[in-house]
């Protein structure tokens, strides 16, 4: 599938191929998020006209929950109008364009209706869960909707709710690596089992809350061939090792038909996943974004990675230049 973007948050223009792993790099303010922001916002939107089977007037409809899930997430109303955002699947095409109108075509099959995208945007999800619990209680006993971050609505909602459908099965691999698992009382709340010790999620690490989303996931079968799953900047709580064993999972979970978008500007992260993707046999699509841009170099990885990691080494030219400072003073 394709995503394209014009004039969006940061974004002037943005061509990417979401089809097994792909991952976009950058530094901060490059608008490397906003893409699966955007993919997010027009899943989330064929989901709702699917779920509701409305397919008479489905142009219209699918413009009125762009507008409606585009100011949830960027904060803006309605869905700009020099902006332009399309997604292609072979036959499959959604398009909202420069003057608002929107296009949609083999609406009722379209098998991208009935994906699941999950946005983890960071793993303090756990710290907010038992005020996400209160908020969903006070909505459906007031029958009102509180309007608070989606991609945490979405997610707290999962780690709590369990999946009729089948998943792929790393809970195991998870607890491994934690030296422990995320466990639910009797009251429901999670805490960390770590060797039979009880220790509160406040008082648990970032890095573990991390690897223990994954875990939850797992076990309540929300990771699985229809997930599409968006992780922005998942190295920026782990240590350098623990990045590493994040884009072994990563890989695992492709292989095993999860479409997966990594944000990053770890090169750590960034050269696991090409290398990790590359003796798995994982189809692997790198990007850079620079400049409000998001493509390829001539639509090719290497010459991509190379100006990635080029982009990503400039700290370490200003330690050469701060040491060929020092020799010279000497």
């Amino acid at each position: 599938m394709e995503l394209q973007l014009k004039n969006i948050g940061m974004i002037k223009e943005a061509n990417v191929k979401i089809d097994g792993l792909t991952v976009i790099a950058g530094e901060n303010d490059t608008g490397k998020s906003t893409v699966g922001k955007a993919f997010y916002v027009v899943l989330k939107s064929l989901e709702k006209i699917y779920s509701n089977k409305i397919m008479d007037n489905k142009a219209n409809d699918f413009i009125d929950y762009i507008n409606s899930s585009f100011a949830k997430i960027f904060k803006k109303y309605p869905f700009p109008k020099n902006a332009f955002l399309s997604f292609k699947e072979e036959e499959y095409y959604a398009s909202i364009n420069r003057d608002s109108s929107s296009i949609l075509s083999n609406l009722s099959d379209n098998p991208y209706m009935k994906k699941d995208i999950i946005f983890m945007e960071t793993p303090l999800v756990w710290n907010f869960s038992k005020f996400f619990r209160d908020i969903a209680l006070v909505e459906s006993q007031m029958n009102i909707e509180v309007d608070y971050p989606p991609f945490m609505k979405d997610l707290n909602f999962k780690l709590f709710i369990k999946n009729a459908s089948n998943g792929i099965d790393i809970r195991d691999k998870m607890i491994s690596l934690m030296g422990g698992q995320f466990e639910q009382d009797e009251r429901g709340d999670f805490f960390f089992n770590k060797n039979g010790k009880r220790i509160e999620l406040e008082n648990t690490s970032t890095g573990i809350k991390q690897f223990g989303i994954f875990q939850v996931l797992s076990q309540n079968n929300y990771l699985n061939e229809n997930t599409i799953l968006v992780l922005d900047e998942p190295e920026v709580h782990l240590h350098p090792k623990w990045q590493l064993e994040m884009a072994k999972i990563i890989v695992e979970l492709v292989k095993n038909g999860v479409k997966i978008v990594v944000n990053s500007h770890s090169p750590y992260m960034i050269e696991a996943l090409e290398r990790y993707a590359e003796k798995a046999e994982v189809p692997a699509d790198f990007y850079l974004a620079e400049d409000g841009f998001i493509d390829k170099i001539e639509d090719n990885n290497s010459k991509t990675l190379a100006k990635i990691f080029n982009k990503l080494s400039a700290p370490y030219e200003t330690f050469n230049q701060m040491d060929s400072e020092t020799l010279k003073g000497g």
